[in-house]
């Protein structure tokens, strides 16, 4: 496979995962008003709607995490990168990058460990519907996965701009 055809894909599962999230943000603001609305006019709650609303939060906030990296539309510190010369930004960018790919790669291998061990014990969560743990954990290790691999990418986008950037007595 070229390097190219893998970006491609790489890019297409984050889309759906943004895709994905968005759906689940829009069920659950939908169920959650649904089930407000049904519980003040019927008298009766649907009370399903609050296990399924706390379980899609986990899963959107992992799915959609790669995707808001690509577009590096998480929070930062832009006032203290403002202050630095570009080479030192991005050097600063470069070890972030990689500190967050290192914690994404702890995650990952500890959340597959838990979901294995959660499906293998057959462990329930103590929720009215009972849903198997494993379900919920699931999107841990994957989601984390995409964000490593995303910060690997980041790193390399930055090292890029770290060699082009020469030293020189303006800019150093």
């Amino acid at each position: 496979m070229k390097q190219g055809k893998i970006v491609r894909i790489f890019n297409q599962i984050i889309e759906m995962g943004r895709e994905a999230a968005i759906a689940m943000i829009l069920f659950s603001m939908l169920a959650i008003s649904a089930r407000v609305v049904i519980r003040y006019t019927l008298g009766f709650p649907i009370n399903w709607v609050v296990d399924v609303s706390t379980i899609l939060q986990l899963y959107l906030t992992f799915l959609a995490a790669a995707w808001l990296l690509r577009e590096e539309g998480q929070i930062s510190l832009d006032i203290v990168l403002s202050f630095l010369k570009p080479r030192h930004r991005f050097f600063l960018q470069i070890i972030n990058s990689v500190l967050g790919a290192v914690m994404c790669a702890i995650i990952t291998v500890y959340g597959v460990m838990e979901t294995w061990s959660s499906w293998k014990l057959d462990l329930h969560l103590d929720m009215p519907m009972e849903p198997p743990k494993w379900a919920l954990l699931i999107v841990i290790p994957v989601g984390s996965f995409l964000l490593f691999i995303q910060f690997l990418r980041r790193t390399q986008g930055f090292l890029e701009k770290y060699r082009s950037c020469r030293p020189t007595k303006k800019n150093e």
